[in-house]
C-alpha cells in the first residue's frame, strides 16, 4: 500500500498546473466541459491553444515520480481526497473494513472512493500505471486538518495502519514507509505534503505546503 495522491477543487486550475510544472510534474490529462460537451485538451496542447475558451476543467492530472496530483474547477479551494495504491488483497480488506465502520463505499472500474466522517474521501487505486516508474517524489507524510468529531485513528483501522503517536491536538497514523498526521482544527484541509529526498520547499496556489 502506497500513499501517492491528492485532489483539490479550485478556481486556480491554470495557476496550479503552471506551479506543478515548475516543480517538474508532467501534465498527463486535461478533461473539461466546452460548449456543453466533455472534451479532452491533453498535451501537446498548451493553454495558448485554448486561450479565450470558457472551459470548465473537470480534472487536470499531473505526475512526477511516485506522486499523482489532480485538481478540477471549483468555486473555492476545497480539499476532496487522498489516494492510496493497493493490491487486490489490500483492496478487499479495506473495503471490508469500511463496511464494518459503516462508511460509504463507491466502487468503480477505475477507482473506488470511501467517504470519511470528515468530508474528505479516500481513493483506492489498483492501477499502478497512475504513477511513473521512477523511484522519486515519494510521499512520506501528509498533514491534514480535521475536526475531531470522530477519532482520526479510525483511518488506521480502515487502512490497517498503526497509530504511531497520539495527543489531544493531533494523531499520527502510518507504517514504516509513510504516515498521515491529523491536526485538530475546525475546517478540513490538506495542510502539507512531505516528500522523500525531493528538495522542494514551496506552497502551492491552494495553500498546501510542499517539503
Amino acid at each position: 500500500m502506497k500513499l501517492f495522491h491528492y485532489h483539490y477543487w479550485t478556481h486556480k486550475v491554470k495557476e496550479m498546473e503552471h506551479f506543478y510544472q515548475q516543480l517538474g510534474f508532467q501534465t498527463v490529462l486535461r478533461v473539461g466541459r466546452l460548449d456543453g460537451e466533455m472534451q479532452t485538451f491533453n498535451p501537446p496542447l498548451t493553454w495558448d491553444d485554448f486561450k479565450g475558451k470558457e472551459i470548465a476543467f473537470r480534472i487536470i492530472e499531473m505526475v512526477k515520480g511516485q506522486t499523482n496530483v489532480t485538481f478540477g474547477q471549483g468555486k473555492r479551494d476545497r480539499f476532496d481526497h487522498i489516494g492510496v495504491l493497493v493490491n487486490e488483497d489490500e483492496y478487499r480488506r479495506v473495503v471490508g473494513r469500511a463496511a464494518e465502520l459503516d462508511w460509504a463505499v463507491n466502487e468503480g472500474e477505475r477507482r473506488t472512493f470511501i467517504a470519511t466522517p470528515w468530508k474528505f474521501r479516500i481513493e483506492l487505486q489498483r492501477r499502478s500505471d497512475v504513477v511513473a516508474e521512477e523511484q522519486h517524489t515519494v510521499i512520506r507524510q501528509m498533514k491534514i486538518d480535521v475536526p475531531f468529531n470522530e477519532h482520526p485513528g479510525l483511518v488506521a483501522q480502515l487502512l490497517h495502519l498503526d497509530v504511531l503517536h497520539e495527543e489531544d491536538s493531533h494523531v499520527k497514523v502510518g507504517n514504516d514507509e509513510w504516515s498521515i498526521v491529523f491536526n485538530k482544527e475546525d475546517d478540513v484541509r490538506l495542510q502539507a505534503v512531505y516528500f522523500t529526498d525531493d528538495g522542494v520547499n514551496e506552497v502551492d496556489p491552494v495553500g498546501v505546503r510542499l517539503n
